[in-house]
């Protein structure tokens, strides 16, 4: 291959594994943004602090939310690695068709809990939700006092300071998507290993 063909395709390799990582972490800085937005129009005060290598004034909220999304990346991107071509055989083309499927998968695995616990308390706090809940406990009349005792336990915790929420909520969701992913990378390994007891039985 010709020195301006070889330098044009390994600048295109470097490219192409850059893309993926870029576009993850465009999505999980868009839902902090969304969440950060979110709960500023519910109260949250954006407290800032200025750094003096740094000419602009810096959120404490929004560093917390882009920290977050830096935890999403090493999480996807750590998954991935271990589970890309777990058995996936040794057929190239099999291995490129599911390169991107399972690239979107791990993804999703990743996204999924931390979007649902960051914004779950939250959907069973709005009005609509509440509207449904409420005409399905009149339709199921066993379950009202099931769903008043819940929302009278969720009032309460509305009444936190919306702070407090806020740290809450980007904690527990990292939490849950680390679990998520930790459990991920223990069953890929488990995988692995039983792969490797059975080839040195044959």
């Amino acid at each position: 291959m010709a020195a301006p063909y070889k330098r044009i395709f390994l600048r295109w390799e470097i490219l192409r594994g850059w893309v993926p990582a870029l576009i993850f972490a465009a999505i999980a800085i868009t839902i902090e943004l969304f969440f950060f937005n979110y709960m500023v129009s519910l109260g949250l005060a954006d407290k800032t602090v200025s750094a003096p290598v740094w000419p602009f004034p810096i959120s404490i909220a929004m560093v917390l939310s882009l920290g977050n999304a830096v935890v999403l990346l090493t999480l996807w991107m750590s998954v991935f690695e271990n589970t890309a071509y777990v058995k996936a055989g040794p057929d190239r083309q099999v291995r490129r068709a599911l390169y991107p499927i399972r690239m979107i998968r791990v993804a999703a695995l990743v996204l999924a809990p931390f979007t649902l616990v960051l914004f779950l308390p939250y959907i069973l706090e709005s009005g609509w939700f509440v509207s449904w809940a409420a005409s399905a406990s009149n339709t199921l009349p066993s379950t009202r006092g099931t769903a008043v005792s819940f929302y009278n336990w969720a009032y309460g915790i509305a009444q936190t300071d919306i702070s407090t929420r806020f740290i809450a909520s980007q904690l527990l969701a990292a939490l849950a998507a680390t679990v998520v992913s930790g459990l991920q990378l223990w069953r890929v390994r488990g995988t692995r290993n039983l792969m490797l007891l059975l080839r040195k039985k044959r």
